[in-house]
C-alpha cells in the first residue's frame, strides 16, 4: 500500500514511519524537515499548505495518518490560537484534497483522550460524554468532527484514534523525560500534582500496532476509536518506577500544584480494538525500561 505520514518527525510520526520503513509498503513522510528513511519518500511541506492538494493528487494514498499538529496540553492554554490553526483547519484542508482527488484514501486522524475531560466513570469508552478542560482537547474534538463531516457527507473512509497517554523512546517531553532529567541530577525528585492522578498508559509500539488494526479495517465511518491499554496507573508509581531504575534511587515529592487542563484520571476502554485481535505486547515495566536506557544514552 501507499501510506503517507503526516508529521513524520513527532513522536508518534517517526515511531510509525520507523515502524513501517521495515514492510513493504510505499512510504510517504510529510513533515516541516525532510526525512531519509530507506526507501520512503520524503516531502517537506508546512500545514496548513497552498501545495496540499497537489501532494494528494501525486501521492493517492491508500491510507493517510494525520500526526502532525500541536501536541501540548499547556501550551494550547498559553497560546490556543496556535494549537487551533494546527489543528482543525488542517484536518479539512486534508480531507478536502483527499474527497477531490483520492477519495478512496483511508484518513486516520490522531486525536486524544484530552476529549473526554475528567470522566465520569472509568473505564471510559467511546461514547462517554465529551468534556474537554483544555483548547487542545476542544481542538481535537472540532476536528473529530470534521472527520465525521466528511465520512457522513462524502463516504471517505476515515476514523479518529483518541490516543491515551503515549510513552516510549524517542518522547522528549511530558512526565517519563521529566523525572529522567531530575534523577540525574537530584536526590529528590520535585512532581506537580498530588501523585495520585492516574494515566493509561500506551507504549508508542503498541499505538503503531494499533493503528495499522484501524486502517486494516474495512467499516470506518469516520467513528472514534480509544487507542489505550485499559490499565490504569497512578503518577506516584510510574514516577517511582523511573525513579527505581537510577542507581542512586532518588525519591519522588509532589507539590500539590496541578497542571493547567490536566484531568484527574484516565482509563480507556479498547474494547473495538481487543474485539479485533489486538492486545498490548509492551508492558509498562518493560517499557520504562527501555525509555530509561534510551534516555541515558542520549544524555551520555
Amino acid at each position: 500500500m501507499r501510506i503517507a505520514i503526516t508529521g513524520s518527525n513527532g513522536f508518534i510520526g517517526r515511531s510509525l514511519a520507523n515502524y513501517l520503513a521495515e514492510t513493504e509498503h510505499h512510504l510517504y513522510c510529510l513533515s516541516r524537515q525532510r526525512r531519509e528513511l530507506g526507501r520512503a519518500r520524503s516531502i517537506p511541506i508546512t500545514f496548513p499548505s497552498s501545495q496540499t492538494e497537489d501532494v494528494i493528487r501525486e501521492i493517492q494514498p491508500d491510507v493517510l495518518i494525520h500526526a502532525a499538529g500541536c501536541s501540548s496540553v499547556p501550551g494550547s492554554v498559553s497560546d490556543p490560537a496556535a494549537d487551533f490553526a494546527a489543528g482543525p483547519p488542517v484536518v479539512f484542508q486534508l480531507l478536502n484534497a483527499c474527497r477531490l482527488h483520492s477519495p478512496k484514501t483511508k484518513f486516520i486522524f490522531l486525536s486524544s483522550a484530552a476529549v473526554y475531560g475528567n470522566p465520569t466513570h472509568l473505564p471510559i469508552n467511546e461514547n462517554h460524554p465529551i468534556e474537554p478542560i483544555s483548547p487542545y482537547g476542544f481542538h481535537k474534538y472540532q476536528s473529530e468532527l470534521i472527520v465525521q463531516e466528511f465520512a457522513r457527507l462524502y463516504g471517505l473512509s476515515s476514523a479518529s484514534a483518541r490516543i491515551f497517554s503515549a510513552y516510549g523512546a524517542g518522547l522528549r517531553r511530558q512526565l517519563l523525560w521529566d523525572v529522567c532529567q531530575k534523577a540525574c541530577n537530584h536526590a529528590e525528585i520535585p512532581l506537580l500534582g498530588s501523585g495520585t492522578e492516574a494515566r493509561d498508559f500506551i507504549h508508542v509500539k503498541d499505538i503503531c500496532r494499533a493503528l495499522e488494526y484501524l486502517w486494516n479495517e474495512d467499516d470506518l465511518l469516520g467513528q472514534p476509536i480509544n487507542v489505550c491499554s485499559g490499565s490504569m496507573t497512578p503518577i506516584a508509581a510510574l514516577a517511582s518506577l523511573i525513579a527505581s531504575k537510577f542507581d542512586h534511587q532518588p525519591s519522588i515529592i509532589f507539590t500539590g500544584n496541578a497542571l493547567p487542563g490536566a484531568p484527574r484520571a484516565w482509563q480507556g476502554d479498547n474494547e473495538w480494538l481487543f474485539n479485533r485481535g489486538f492486545q498490548c505486547s509492551v508492558s509498562l515495566d518493560s517499557g520504562v525500561d527501555e525509555y530509561v536506557r534510551w534516555y541515558l544514552t542520549e544524555r551520555a
